[in-house]
């Protein structure tokens, strides 16, 4: 079962880079990545099966309701169900081969610049390999003892301030399938600087948090070796997108990130390259099953909303989709994420809710981010802090209020950040 999980996931990659040639091709990843859902089902857990086949059934329901009121079937529609989304998650998990996971430099930094130095390695190395950036970071950090709530705290605001900007995260991906057209170049330089910004508020209170043993601090190194492929594929898919703007950015990530990582397993391991970019597909990537299974999930919730809400006339308190309105959907992405609904599924809610307003692409995609990447880090069971709490027995409830002076910071820099948005586009 695993291995042809594997291969539909293989297949869905494959598919998503043809789709650039060959646009039909996007349906037959729609269709494998149906049909990854369906195994995925099988091997999930509990608990992410029945949120998968609610979102699932939400989405049929919707679908068939709107065909009672007499909306319109599309069946190319029905295949529109996250697989860019989900091949460039895939894909860019194959980076993992390239990117060192050990500091390889050794430094007298102590105290506050080294929870600095922490904060943006964890932050270089979100950006681009996701998740998996905190394990790397944090098995270093605890070593032979328990992680720490200070580094915890430090782990999840610098790892999730990256969905502000990397188009590796899902959020950039899944915005710009429900709202495309967003500049991504704009998207990137604002939603940087404000990463920079929420995490230099938020250090003063890890800073607090560590109290007397601050000055011992020590914390992960920053290389050269660890930033250099992180920042190569930033520029190239910034380049690659001003090039060719009507290839999407989750495509672009794709072809970019299997390039590097296929490039630099020559460059380092020879002949080896192929066996293993083959051995990260068989074994690595059916760990991903359950944010492929929700996401495919949450597709088929989105194309079922699409289909019914227009068929409405529902009352909206706004005219336009405005700084104020895009501030209040990070707040209600939040205020979701806080009692257990995934990012993916609120985006899909909102842009729903907000399509007959018409919604600036570029504004609107910020929004999501924002809003993405602040619910990860306060949310009580999103993935990462389920991930803190089992692998490092970090509480759920105690870092959700000790990030609460995080989302401030975020809510608060928000705002500007979304006027200089709104005005460079």
């Amino acid at each position: 079962m695993r291995l042809l999980y594997a291969l539909f996931l293989s297949g869905i990659i494959l598919a998503v880079g043809l789709s650039v040639a060959l646009p039909d091709a996007t349906l037959v990843a729609g269709g494998l990545t149906l049909a990854a859902a369906a195994v995925g089902l099988v091997l999930v857990n509990r608990t992410q099966r029945i949120i998968a086949l609610l979102l699932i059934g939400v989405g049929l329901a919707s679908v068939v309701l709107a065909l009672m009121f007499g909306g319109q079937f599309d069946g190319r529609n029905l295949l529109s169900v996250n697989q860019d989304l989900i091949g460039m998650l895939t894909a860019v998990s194959f980076l993992r081969l390239v990117i060192p996971t050990v500091p390889n430099t050794r430094t007298r930094l102590r105290g506050r610049l080294a929870v600095v130095r922490t904060a943006l390695a964890t932050h270089a190395l979100g950006a681009i390999i996701n998740i998996g950036a905190v394990g790397i970071v944090g098995d270093h950090l605890r070593g032979r003892s328990a992680l720490r709530l200070a580094d915890a705290a430090l782990l999840t605001r610098s790892f999730s301030a990256a969905a502000f900007w990397s188009p590796f995260w899902a959020a950039a991906a899944a915005a710009t399938t429900l709202v495309p057209g967003a500049n991504s170049l704009v998207l990137l330089l604002v939603g940087l600087a404000l990463a920079i910004v929420a995490i230099g508020l938020s250090l003063w209170d890890i800073f607090h948090l560590w109290g007397p043993d601050l000055p011992a601090y020590t914390g992960y190194s920053l290389s050269w070796a660890l930033v250099r492929v992180p920042l190569a594929l930033v520029a190239l898919v910034i380049t690659a997108h001003q090039l060719f703007p009507s290839v999407t950015v989750p495509r672009i990530v794709l072809i970019a990130g299997l390039s590097v990582t296929l490039i630099g397993l020559l460059i380092t391991n020879g002949r080896g390259a192929l066996r293993a970019l083959a051995r990260h597909a068989r074994h690595d990537l059916p760990q991903l099953r359950g944010e492929v299974t929700l996401f495919a999930s949450a597709g088929v919730l989105a194309v079922g909303l699409r289909m019914l809400l227009p068929l409405f006339d529902l009352p909206l308190p706004v005219s336009e989709f405005t700084v104020p309105v895009a501030w209040a959907m990070i707040l209600s992405m939040v205020l979701c994420a806080i009692i257990g609904v995934h990012p993916v599924v609120s985006v899909a809610i909102v842009a729903a809710l907000v399509h007959p307003l018409h919604p600036d692409p570029t504004l609107f995609v910020l929004a999501a981010c924002i809003g993405w990447g602040v619910s990860t880090a306060v949310g009580p069971i999103t993935g990462l802090t389920l991930l803190l709490s089992a692998r490092y027995g970090i509480d759920s409830i105690t870092l959700t209020r000790r990030n609460l002076v995080y989302l401030a910071a975020v809510l608060v820099a928000a705002w500007p950040a979304l006027l200089l948005c709104a005005a460079l586009v």
